[in-house]
């Protein structure tokens, strides 16, 4: 069957799509102390916004805050990641045990593997 070739806008768009793609997966990339200095800035930004003057006890007030609710947010993001791994965990077991009752019940299935196991 014939295929068109790309359209002139399609050959410069998938250029441009994959730089955007690669991009965003590289901006993820960053060591320990960049993110933290990225954090430190867009707290001090955050709390420079609410009107709370370096130094003072409102500005340290929010930038606790704003420490609490990153290490709140990395703390759900670590249980939702345990959750889900106890999830796949249980899945698996059932699913182990699933086969071994099809197995014992009728050992000839092809899953069971060769008979005298």
């Amino acid at each position: 069957m014939f295929q068109r070739p790309f359209h002139t806008k399609q050959r410069t768009l998938l250029p441009l799509m994959f730089t955007a793609l690669l991009g965003v997966s590289l901006s993820g990339c960053m060591s320990g102390p960049e993110r933290r200095y990225a954090n430190l800035q867009e707290d001090t930004g955050t709390c420079n916004s609410f009107g709370s003057a370096y130094g003072s006890g409102a500005y340290n007030e929010c930038m606790l805050t704003q420490q609490n609710r990153r290490d709140q947010r990395a703390r759900e993001s670590l249980e939702r990641t345990r959750l889900t791994s106890q999830i796949a965990r249980d899945a698996q077991v059932m699913s182990d045990r699933a086969r071994r009752q099809r197995c014992d019940r009728n050992p000839d299935r092809r899953e069971c593997g060769p008979r005298g196991r």
